[in-house]
């Protein structure tokens, strides 16, 4: 028999060392981020941890980290590259607008919102893909869409369960990026990743055992 505080501990326990996990992933994902160019790739290896770390079937985190870094790094730099030329084009064309003002600025917010939505809910699937399947970058590029599209529902909900926080941050005021921030620094990112990842094992899972189309 089994006494309530024993249950108790065990899971104490557990969430804690989750915790401090997350810490340490969340302290290593923003230095490996620094260099901006990195980003991408720093994406992939922490996918690659927290969807193991949802299924229970994680190991050494740090060290698995730093392996998902290095062999995804090429790809995962290649798409990280390709997302900020495609911003870079989508604010190009919103200064173009501005400067002719009146209703053409007006549709072109309402086009570029709506691109720079659908290029972050893509992208958002693409470093996870990355990190969990072998394939080539080009399979990689057409998998993620197929995938997100078919599976709509969860990748919806993975892709908010990051990019909403990060709105909601980053995007409305500098007074709540002032309150949030201690959160950022020390699992924010890590965490929502990890929220993210039981959403993402509900598709990736169906194709593990037979690997996405080619």
């Amino acid at each position: 028999m089994k006494f309530g505080f024993m249950n108790f501990d065990g899971r104490f326990s557990r969430i804690l060392n989750r915790l401090t996990e997350l810490v340490l992933l969340n302290f290593i994902f923003i230095l490996t981020c620094l260099p901006v160019l990195t980003i991408g790739a720093s994406v992939a290896a922490l996918y690659s941890v927290t969807l193991k770390m949802a299924r229970n079937e994680e190991g050494y985190v740090i060290r698995g980290y730093f392996k998902g870094f290095a062999e995804n790094f090429r790809q995962a730099t290649m798409f990280w590259i390709i997302e900020l030329l495609l911003y870079a084009h989508l604010r190009i064309l919103y200064v173009a607008a501005a400067v002719n003002g009146g209703r053409i600025l007006t549709a072109y917010t309402i086009i570029t919102w709506a691109l720079g939505i659908l290029y972050s809910l893509y992208f958002l699937f693409v470093f996870p893909l990355t990190a969990t399947f072998s394939n080539t970058f080009l399979n990689i590029a057409k998998n993620s869409f197929i995938m997100s599209v078919s599976h709509f529902p969860w990748a919806l909900a993975s892709y908010l369960a990051v990019a909403l926080p990060l709105a909601a941050s980053f995007g409305i005021s500098t007074r709540i990026l002032r309150f949030s921030l201690l959160f950022w620094v020390l699992t924010g990112f890590s965490l929502l990743f990890y929220l993210s990842s039981f959403c993402l094992n509900r598709i990736f899972t169906r194709y593990m055992d037979k690997g996405p189309a080619g």
